[in-house]
């Protein structure tokens, strides 16, 4: 299901940036008040922001990570932020929303849905990228 929202250009060049030429290591993307276009804010703001006003985002994490073999690895991680305590509306238009934004996103090596902060801890994340590296 589609939900009508469009992806801004920034939101693709900011993506491009890490991908390419690390040039930020984490991008968290937030639809605008109207909920119709994605746009990119500074991490550490928005977070401070979502959380306390129980908000949906989109997030892009440039994750450097080490293999049980001591190999070093990057992996570009896509997340999907819902907390639990968000509206009905924004959890519906966000997910219906994320097909179009990743379409945008070439290159994500991995997927996370996350609802609360245990969701996001490193461990979880890192338990992720292990056994996405074990299945290839």
């Amino acid at each position: 299901m589609s939900s009508g929202v469009s992806v801004n250009q920034d939101c693709v060049t900011v993506f491009n940036e890490i991908k390419l030429g690390h040039k930020f290591r984490y991008v968290i993307y937030s639809l605008n008040d109207d909920l119709t276009q994605c746009t990119y804010d500074d991490f550490v703001d928005d977070l401070k922001e979502a959380e306390s006003s129980r908000q949906c985002r989109y997030g892009v994490f440039d994750a450097q990570y080490q293999l049980n073999d001591g190999q070093q690895r990057n992996k570009l991680v896509f997340f999907l932020w819902s907390p639990e305590n968000a509206t009905i509306k924004q959890k519906m238009v966000y997910t219906s929303s994320k097909v179009a934004l990743r379409k945008g996103l070439v290159g994500v090596g991995k997927e996370i849905q996350a609802c609360d902060y245990g969701d996001l801890a490193w461990s979880n994340v890192m338990e992720t990228l292990l056994r996405t590296e074990v299945a290839q």
